[in-house]
C-alpha cells in the first residue's frame, strides 16, 4: 500500500496539492514514529466557514467557525486514517493552509495539545515537520 493523501478543495482554494499535502502527512507521521508506507489514506477536505462551523458544533459543541478539525476513522493503520478538515477563510496568518494539514496530522497520529497550544510538545513537533519540509506560515 503506497500513503496518499486525496485532496477535497469544495471552496476553490487552489494552491493545495495532493502530492504537497501527503509530502506534509507523510512527515508528520514519520516524526511520530509510524511507518507513512503502511499507513493508509488522508483526505483533506477545505471547505467553507458554514461547513466547519456546523461540524465544530456536532462534534465540539462549538457553535463557531474554526480553522482545522480532524477526524480519526480506522486509525494509523487502518484502510482509511481519517479526515482533516480545513477552513482556508478562517485560517490565520500566523496558521497558513500547510501548517494546519501538519496539526491535523499529528492530531490524527495521536497527538493534543489542550488549552495552551504554543506550550506543548505538539507546537514543538509541528514547528520540526514544518522545517524539515519547507513549510510553515
Amino acid at each position: 500500500m503506497t500513503f496518499s493523501v486525496a485532496v477535497l478543495d469544495e471552496v476553490e482554494y487552489g494552491e493545495l496539492s495532493a502530492e504537497r499535502a501527503t509530502e506534509l502527512c507523510a512527515a508528520s507521521f514519520a516524526a511520530r514514529g509510524y511507518d507513512p508506507e503502511r499507513m493508509g489514506e488522508v483526505s483533506v477536505a477545505l471547505v467553507d466557514e458554514e461547513t466547519i462551523r456546523e461540524l465544530n458544533l456536532k462534534y465540539r459543541s462549538k457553535d463557531s467557525p474554526t480553522d482545522v478539525l480532524s477526524f480519526e476513522i480506522d486509525g494509523p493503520y487502518g484502510e482509511m486514517v481519517g479526515e482533516i478538515v480545513i477552513c482556508p477563510s478562517v485560517a490565520s496568518s500566523e496558521m497558513g493552509i500547510e501548517e494546519l494539514v501538519v496539526h491535523g496530522a499529528l492530531h490524527l497520529s495521536g497527538m493534543d495539545h489542550g488549552e495552551d497550544f504554543e506550550a506543548s510538545e505538539m507546537a514543538f513537533a509541528q514547528y520540526e515537520v514544518l522545517r524539515d519540509v519547507g513549510g510553515g506560515g
